[in-house]
């Protein structure tokens, strides 16, 4: 995957805990697993576009899906500079947005929706309403395997984002990143909570940068994202 355009962190892109947390997510027997899924965050820079990322890359690499990568982040946009693509879609005369997705070369078949794409799609100021989102997630269930949503964080609130709480109810499932030691967990309580009143379904949350308390690396400072070596834990959303 290229790289070179992309200034987020590579905590979470270990390939032993994305199929980890792959596997808990898909792959559990007895279940009948997401079709469309939101990453989302209780607040910026916990590694919610990273983890989004790295699902869809293994999704579409190791597993052999059809997947779609949409980012719903529109205030901070950032799924392109993970991939190396531009921001902006290829022109195209069709006012389907699904037909505005760009192929990730060397990514087997990866597509990905920018955030660019909804403000040259007509239309695109109401795009953010529930019924169009539910429209559109529905499409690209008939027309991909999978399909991963980078969403903004839940809070601070902004105007100008499309607020995850609404996404979460049109999305199969929810998964709510946390940067551990660094993030209060009243705050990531609080983004849980306000995400299973809105009627999402919180599949768990991921513990970025988790240290086990008997290694002797777990002592030390907590780290930024990118920072420093660390593994992840998808916790069960009512802890």
């Amino acid at each position: 995957m290229d790289r070179k355009h992309s200034n987020t962190s590579s905590t979470l892109r270990s390939s032993a805990e994305t199929r980890r947390i792959y596997s808990v997510v898909f792959e559990q027997k007895g279940t009948s697993p997401p079709r469309s899924v939101l990453i989302t965050s209780g607040w910026w820079g916990e590694g919610k576009t990273t983890l989004a990322c790295n699902l869809a890359a293994l999704a579409a690499g190791e597993k052999g899906k059809k997947v779609l990568l949409i980012d719903y982040n529109w205030f901070s946009p950032e799924v392109h500079t993970q991939f190396g693509i531009p921001a902006e879609p290829p022109p195209s005369s069709s006012r389907d947005v699904l037909d505005k997705v760009i192929a990730v070369p060397g990514m087997g078949d990866l597509s990905i929706l920018t955030a660019a794409a909804f403000s040259s799609s007509e239309g695109g100021n109401g795009a953010n309403s529930i019924p169009s989102q539910a429209a559109l997630i529905n499409e690209a269930k008939n027309r991909y395997d999978q399909i991963f949503i980078d969403a903004s964080a839940v809070y601070p609130t902004n105007r100008n984002m499309n607020d995850p709480m609404l996404l979460g109810k049109v999305a199969d499932g929810v998964i709510l990143v946390a940067l551990t030691h660094v993030t209060p967990k009243s705050k990531t309580k609080r983004a849980c909570c306000a995400l299973q009143s809105s009627g999402a379904l919180v599949l768990g949350i991921v513990a970025n940068q988790w240290r086990n308390p008997l290694s002797p690396l777990s002592h030390g400072p907590a780290r930024r994202p990118g920072t420093g070596k660390a593994g992840t834990r998808l916790l069960p959303s009512n802890r």
